[in-house]
């Protein structure tokens, strides 16, 4: 049923350097503000295949192609490094016409677009930080860079962290809030001048079956046992050593990336080099609505931490919620935020490496439970998860956000 703002509602311009097709979180408070009666409009990037409108669950997506410059590469791939922080210029613009009432920004790349549209309409600005993102600022320089390029790299890199820095300084305390994911989080981002909201990246709960299009796609026999590593892969998520974990575990098991987008190459490149390829497998990202159910069809979640910055190691991925709302049990780092979380809810365990046979060997400790064992253990999760790590228990702080600060 569609969702009719109220008489003169607030007019919610999200800004979101990506397409909006698998951001569950963005989709999640867009769905919230929405329901509550307020417009809603998420101003994305646009995409091969992709609607350049289209309204999804009551709020509507305006998506807008970038500059050219932004898309440069070889040399003068510098400019839009040197020019980072307005790459999201664009989409400020896109929103202007809209004349919203409130401007919500995610992600450090839209921290001085955000804040300038927000000022020039005269309205509030909402910052919502997902992973600390000045924390994430050197993953931009690819780990293969070598010599003199790196070292070019390397600089420019500390010079957009200094710049970020500053930016923060200047623009937190001018928000009408800053959200971000967990308390960890927040504790970084206080020095900034930020007070921050912590809203949760936990999931909205549905109760859908294990999928067996999870088998099929990866082109696994149906009594496969699956080790799952889902969502975006970086350095910090470790996915080589996931994929080397594969060599050291027995027959019947694999492991499979749902997801993986742009390391999918280099990962599937590792798991041919090293023999792999028949037990380390690849599934394309499937909608949010769909996922729960390919999540229920693994066996164990797959979550370690590459510990880079202070982003991993206080952050809590969406996936660790995700296999518990699926009820399967996770494995992830010692001294992270993660370790927190599995202990708290029994819902996995933390290695103290990255070692391939260290991470098999958890996965076959969680994963080789007697059936009736895996039954229990499975509805144990779900349960808590649905009564206490669920959106529903999120989506009423994000309400009361917009009310204080009266959008």
């Amino acid at each position: 049923m569609a969702v009719v703002p109220r008489p003169g509602a607030a007019r919610v311009a999200m800004l979101l350097g990506n397409p909006c097709t698998h951001d569950a979180r963005v989709e999640r408070e867009a769905r919230t503000l929405a329901a509550s009666g307020r417009e809603v409009t998420v101003f994305a990037l646009a995409a091969p295949g992709l609607p350049a409108e289209e309204t999804r669950d009551g709020f509507r997506i305006v998506r807008s192609d970038p500059p050219g410059w932004t898309r440069w590469t070889g040399p003068a791939r510098i400019v839009p490094l040197v020019r980072w922080f307005a790459r999201c210029g664009f989409l400020a613009r896109a929103a202007a016409s809209w004349r919203p009432t409130v401007v919500h920004g995610h992600d450090l790349e839209t921290l001085l677009p955000g804040e300038r549209l927000a000022r020039g309409l005269g309205v509030p600005w909402v910052h919502d930080d997902h992973e600390v993102g000045i924390e994430k600022l050197p993953a931009l320089t690819p780990p293969d860079l070598k010599g003199a390029r790196r070292a070019v790299q390397d600089r420019l890199t500390a010079r957009l962290v200094r710049r970020a820095a500053r930016l923060q300084r200047s623009l937190f305390p001018r928000a009408a809030a800053v959200i971000t994911v967990s308390t960890g989080c927040a504790d970084v981002l206080r020095p900034y001048g930020a007070d921050p909201v912590v809203l949760r990246n936990l999931p909205e709960w549905r109760d859908l079956p294990p999928d067996p299009r999870l088998h099929e796609r990866a082109g696994l026999a149906p009594a496969v046992r699956v080790a799952l590593c889902q969502g975006t892969m970086t350095e910090a998520t470790a996915p080589d050593a996931c994929v080397s974990a594969a060599a050291h575990l027995p027959e019947g098991w694999a492991i499979v990336f749902l997801g993986a987008t742009w390391m999918r190459p280099r990962l599937e490149e590792q798991a041919r080099r090293e023999g792999l390829a028949a037990r380390v497998r690849f599934v394309d990202a499937v909608p949010p609505a769909e996922l729960p159910g390919f999540t229920r069809a693994a066996a164990v979640g797959l979550a370690p931490v590459r510990v880079l910055n202070e982003s991993e190691r206080r952050g809590l991925s969406n996936k660790v919620f995700e296999y518990l709302h699926a009820g399967i049990p996770t494995v992830t780092s010692t001294g992270t935020a993660q370790e927190a979380f599995v202990r708290e809810t029994g819902a996995g365990e933390a290695i103290a490496d990255l070692d391939p046979r260290t991470i098999a060997a958890s996965v076959l400790r969680l994963g080789g439970v007697p059936e009736d064992e895996a039954r229990a253990r499975s509805e144990r999760f779900r349960a808590l998860a649905r009564s206490a790590w669920s959106w529903d228990s999120e989506a009423p702080i994000l309400a009361r956000l917009y009310d204080r600060i009266g959008a």
